[in-house]
């Protein structure tokens, strides 16, 4: 006799099933960021064969070789294929007036004038990082090893940095950069773009903690307005 009630059941126990299957795929999805890196395309260009010598069969005469029409072998080195990132280096952003920020050899450099906070801040924004301190004094701060991943990897790093103060007359330069950089047993120190990826973005998070308050001007704006009135 046909039993409702265990077909019932039955249907549900596989409703669920493929629900917990289906929210497992959708989350894995979900955490996959590789398309931020990669290229979206076919790479079967990866598989062309290599140029062969040309064979001059005997007794054909031909042109006289000229070197503006010469193909030189190449010899591919470094990634190809979905191994190309893909990714904008991060460029150094001021938030402080009258300031100059720039990046170069591993090393992020804000130029600002004197007593602008961003020193005081940059406790702060170590701790909201969780970025743990190893030493400190008025004009150097170095980090121990803090994992950090990013919203575009899949794998955490390891990293410390060196973040100094060198203060001249009325102005005043902060300067980071990486101690150390590593993804597992893979030592990055030496791959320039992760190196600005990382110095940069700690950079930039020392700003945005550092800029004033966006509604500063607004007392200023609104006592012009009244004294329009």
């Amino acid at each position: 006799m046909f039993n409702k009630t265990v077909c019932k059941c039955a249907v549900l126990k596989i409703t669920v099933i493929m629900t917990v299957i289906t929210s497992f795929f959708l989350v894995g999805c979900g955490n996959d960021q590789n398309y931020k890196r990669e290229i979206d395309g076919n790479e079967d260009y990866l598989n062309s064969p290599s140029l062969k010598p040309l064979v001059i069969p005997q007794g054909i005469n031909i042109p006289t070789e000229a070197a503006d029409f010469y193909v030189y072998p190449v010899e591919t080195k470094g990634a190809v294929g979905k191994l190309v990132d893909i990714r904008p280096p991060l460029l150094p952003i001021p938030t402080i007036v009258d300031a100059y920020a720039n990046y170069s050899n591993g090393v992020a450099t804000l130029n600002a004038p004197a007593n602008n906070g961003v020193w005081s801040s940059i406790t702060t924004t170590l701790n909201r990082k969780n970025i743990p301190i190893s030493s400190s004094d008025n004009n150097t701060i170095r980090t121990a090893n803090a994992f950090i991943l990013s919203d575009d990897e899949q794998q955490t790093v390891q990293a410390s940095y060196v973040i100094q103060r060198h203060t001249i007359g009325g102005a005043e330069t902060i300067t980071v950069a990486l101690n150390s950089l590593t993804r597992g047993a893979e030592d990055l120190s030496s791959n320039p773009l992760e190196v600005q990826r990382y110095v940069v973005t700690l950079f930039n998070a020392i700003m945005d903690d550092a800029a004033p308050p966006p509604s500063s001007q607004l007392p200023a704006d609104n006592e012009q307005k009244d004294d329009d009135k």
